[in-house]
């Protein structure tokens, strides 16, 4: 057997909960590739590991329910070959789910055997990540719900006692409803700058190879600090209805007034909403969600923006319905094995009509 089949569950169960290396990225992607029943697989873990307790920290994945899920698909299956690839599926996904069971029981252990040592405050980390393509939820120990869209990384104590603040460390895109607590204010902390709340509802977009940062608050009140300055001095204050940017290049922060805010939450619900957004947004937002490569290969682009509301359609169908409301058009390259035998991404070349 291939040694990548072989280790494929492994690798899947790592994608869950923790970065892969970049050689299991890389084996991932090759397998997901060879064939359509593959990537359909990888698609029922992916959904499996949401389904099983939205990800409700740190207790154990529930068993049961995926379990019972992965039944009623092998009993909704007609013939004796569909029946026999959906068993084949259903027990290397609940053998999937006792690993992650396993891993989140054994959490579950050590915050009942004492978080903390007798001598340090210092909590505990864990590290969720949602997969490229999908969304995850967190429930935090203190109450607080986070959504996070693909590609981000959560990092978070398990327990926030014996701590002033409740800090957590996000890269990439969040949606955040914290639990009030003025004795104990949240902290978001990014790359660029700490967000600081009583008890509030807000959207922030920071991944770090993006260029701009926003964050969008539809509830509260959040205070932004320098993330550097050790003394956390506030840099701006948000009010509901209000988004905060911070551009990279030049180091600005600027705020504006919005009426709707649909644009900033839309994905939490499946949802890629574009209004009036350049062309550079559009790549970073659907480069992320479908894990391919853009390219912007004229200039002339830039100049147009784009507006559009897309549910769950496959990236082409986004690509073709852009080509016939703007002068943009587009060639999309297949995957291929590059010279370490490695799979590369898709790769979509963007180009002008003109």
């Amino acid at each position: 057997m291939d040694p990548v089949s072989e280790n494929i569950y492994s690798i899947i169960a790592k994608s869950l909960t923790e970065k892969l290396t970049d050689k299991e990225a890389t084996d991932l992607e090759r397998w997901k590739s060879e064939s359509p029943n593959n990537e359909q697989e990888y698609k029922d873990f992916v959904s499996i590991w949401v389904q099983s307790g939205s990800l409700k920290m740190p207790y154990a994945i529930d068993q049961l329910k995926a379990q019972n899920t992965i039944s009623k698909k092998v009993d909704s299956q007609v013939s004796t070959r569909k029946w026999v690839h959906w068993a084949t599926r259903a027990a290397a996904i609940f053998i999937l789910s006792i690993l992650l069971s396993g891993i989140y029981s054994y959490l579950n252990k050590e915050k009942n055997d004492s978080v903390y040592s007798s001598n340090s405050s210092q909590p505990i980390y864990q590290e969720v990540k949602a997969a490229y393509g999908t969304q995850a939820k967190v429930e935090l120990a203190d109450g607080t719900t986070v959504f996070l869209n693909s590609g981000s990384k959560l990092r978070f104590p398990l327990t926030f006692n014996n701590q002033n603040e409740r800090k957590v460390i996000l890269d990439g895109e969040g949606f955040f409803n914290v639990t009030k607590n003025t004795k104990h204010p949240f902290i978001v902390q990014t790359s660029q700058l700490n967000i600081k709340v009583l008890g509030t509802t807000f959207n922030v977009d920071a991944y770090t190879d993006n260029q701009t940062f926003h964050i969008a608050l539809l509830e509260g009140n959040v205070v932004l600090q320098n993330q550097t300055d050790k003394r956390h001095e506030s840099r701006m204050e948000l009010s509901p209805n209000q988004v905060a940017t911070l551009n990279l290049a030049n180091n600005t922060l600027s705020k504006t007034n919005v009426d709707d805010l649909y644009k900033y939450t839309a994905w939490i619900n499946g949802r890629i909403v574009f209004f009036g957004d350049p062309i550079q947004t559009i790549v970073k937002k659907l480069e992320k969600w479908y894990n391919v490569e853009i390219v912007i290969s004229d200039k002339r682009l830039e100049n147009y923006s784009f507006t559009g509301t897309f549910i769950d359609e496959p990236l082409e169908q986004i690509l073709s319905i852009l080509s016939l409301t703007s002068p943009m058009t587009y060639d999309i390259q297949p995957t291929r094995v590059q010279a370490d035998n490695s799979i590369s991404k898709r790769r979509i070349i963007l180009k002008s009509k003109i």
